[in-house]
């Protein structure tokens, strides 16, 4: 029964590594078509992040096949991280909740 944990537990990490070469490979492919390649890289040197990157991708493919059902998961947390709020500034000028104002508010001097 614990095995069924750690097994479920690294096909896990391994989802997430295809992932992250998916989004590797996604960006590279972004890079081109948009032309900032050329700002960054020599075209062989950037041919050769291309290669990679798609041999990357497959050898996670392979070892962690594409499953909707298991992937959702990663990619909800995934999804999730990437969207939280960030917290506001304390150095914006934020209403009282009560509509309260101050006459000595040091944020306006």
């Amino acid at each position: 029964m614990g095995n069924a944990g750690t097994s479920e537990h690294g096909r896990n990490v391994v989802a997430r590594w295809r992932l992250l070469a998916e989004r590797r490979l996604n960006y590279l492919l972004e890079l081109h078509q948009s032309g900032r390649w050329t700002l960054y890289y020599e075209e062989p040197e950037f041919l050769r992040s291309i290669q990679e990157a798609r041999a990357a991708l497959k050898t996670w493919e392979q070892l962690a096949p594409i499953d909707p059902v298991q992937d959702k998961s990663i990619e909800v947390g995934i999804a999730q991280t990437e969207n939280t709020l960030v917290p506001a500034s304390p150095f914006t000028e934020t209403p009282s909740p009560a509509g309260i104002e101050t006459e000595d508010d040091l944020r306006r001097s």
